[in-house]
């Protein structure tokens, strides 16, 4: 087996293990630049490298998924003892969850009616032509 693909099959089951460039390339015993070097010139690797990202994505998903459905036991202190243990869910978690897998249902929506839309789409003109001073921060940072 030739040596690039002894680090190969090292770096590529830790990136699907951690999803860290960095970390599967000390793994792997090469540096960096040589990864993204093969990546770029070996359409196979840029693949395989892909499918391990996915892989990792996966990995941090369920977990994403048990933290906010399961939840994670955390100890109760009380003068400075533990005096018990408290199951603690991530409504956050579950919201990302949610908009990932719906996001149709879950994005959050801004409705600009069509004649606010209008006067905001003039507004901008003027603005672009220097016929008006943008009167916000916000309003500025479109030029």
């Amino acid at each position: 087996m030739a040596a690039h693909k002894i680090w190969r099959k090292a770096f590529l089951a830790t990136l699907a293990q951690c999803g860290n460039v960095r970390e599967a390339c000390e793994a792997a015993g090469i540096q960096p630049m040589s990864a993204y070097r093969n990546r770029r010139s070996d359409s196979e690797f840029a693949s395989e490298w892909d499918d391990a990202l996915n892989e990792a994505a996966d990995i941090l998903e369920k977990e994403a998924w048990r933290r906010a459905c399961e939840g994670v036991e955390e100890p109760v202190f009380y003068k400075g003892e533990v005096c018990g243990r408290a199951r603690k869910y991530s409504d956050l978690l579950l919201m990302f969850m949610l908009k990932g897998i719906r996001p149709e249902k879950y994005r959050e929506r801004v409705y600009v009616s069509p004649a606010e839309l209008d006067k905001l789409i003039e507004q901008q003109l003027k603005i672009l032509k220097g016929e008006e001073e943008p009167e916000s921060e916000s309003e500025a940072l479109v030029n």
